[in-house]
């Protein structure tokens, strides 16, 4: 779940609860083959077309909301099940498009629900993994009793008589953008839609304003030194530079030697990273490991120079980064792979 869901989730079921409307509470539980979203996926919806979050890659939610909402007012909770069988006997139920099979668990909207979903947006700001634990206690009558604990590092035991889903919620993957120029605009809007902290920096007020950033998370605009003291870093945080100046790529590389990262690198062709890294070694001792990760020039050889294009190959050389991946094309790796149950194809 991205950032920006979940809290149009928690918006959008205190609304419900507010008007006295029936709502849901819908819940990716359990899947078999490929599926568009993680387990623990969520999607909060009432009357109409009133949604929020998802399940699917927009197939299910509609038919989860309208047969959903019938079915939570003779019991609270019901768990439904979708597959890719087009000879089904229903034939008002949508069929998945990704060949797999899913269960969803739909639950009458609560208070607790939106407690359990502050708690999760809560976690998803954190910079340490926690995991909330959801147990389906299923009565001799078939009627489902659900459990939830709240989020921390050490989730709750699963229950012998019940299905258990945990919901994780990762570290939060942070972008330090160092340079405030117009080419930076569409990165931010790549990472912010991608749910990433972003932070933006320049030594120059003139560029870091709100004006030009109104969206980013964190705007700093101070002397490098200064600058890189007041940023949060993680083991999944991204470093960008593109100041445009090698004089001031040169100052700040030392300034992240022991900074914990994923990915750091500067904009621009090789050789200027090596303009930048022998200014560097010139008034600071950096180790060859460091250097050695220290990327130029960044992002994926998609062959697009637009400011978007570039933009893209950087969220998307970062991203692959964060996810240990190689950035191979998922036809190459499904053709290739002996095991293509391991492979996560989206669809």
């Amino acid at each position: 779940m991205l950032r920006r869901e979940v809290q149009d989730m928690i918006d959008l079921a205190e609304r419900l609860l507010a008007a006295g409307e029936v709502g849901v509470l819908a819940t990716l539980f359990s899947s078999r083959g490929s599926t568009y979203r993680p387990l623990g996926s969520m999607m909060v919806a009432g009357p109409g077309s009133m949604t929020a979050g998802g399940v699917s890659g927009g197939c299910l939610e509609e038919y989860i909301a309208r047969h959903g909402r019938l079915l939570v007012q003779e019991s609270r909770a019901c768990m439904l099940s979708f597959d890719a069988d087009p000879d089904a006997d229903d034939t008002d139920k949508p069929n998945l498009g990704c060949g797999g099979s899913i269960e969803v668990l739909v639950e009458r909207l609560t208070a607790e629900h939106v407690k359990f979903l502050r708690d999760f947006g809560a976690a998803h700001e954190r910079d340490a993994a926690s995991v909330a634990c959801c147990n389906v206690i299923i009565a001799e009558d078939g009627a489902l009793q659900v459990e939830r604990t709240a989020f921390s590092a050490f989730p709750g035991i699963p229950r012998g008589d019940a299905r258990t889903l945990f919901h994780r919620a990762p570290l939060m993957t942070r972008l330090v953008i160092l340079g405030a120029g117009d080419d930076v605009k569409p990165l931010c809007a790549i990472a912010m839609s991608l749910g990433w902290h972003v932070t933006v920096v320049d030594r120059r007020a003139r560029r870091a304003t709100r004006q030009r950033f109104p969206e980013v998370d964190q705007l700093i605009a101070a002397g490098w030194d200064e600058a890189i003291e007041k940023i949060a870093f993680t083991p999944r945080t991204a470093v960008v530079m593109m100041a445009h100046s090698v004089a001031d790529d040169i100052a700040i590389l030392p300034l992240l030697l022991e900074k914990p990262m994923a990915y750091f690198g500067a904009l621009g062709p090789a050789h200027r990273r090596q303009w930048v890294i022998d200014g560097a070694l010139a008034t600071a001792s950096l180790s060859e490991e460091f250097l050695e990760r220290f990327k130029g020039p960044i992002g994926l050889n998609l062959g697009e120079c637009s400011p978007a294009g570039i933009a893209l190959a950087i969220a998307a050389e970062i991203t692959a980064a964060l996810n240990e991946r190689s950035a191979r094309p998922l036809s190459d790796l499904a053709r290739g792979s002996s095991s293509p149950a391991r492979i996560t194809l989206h669809g």
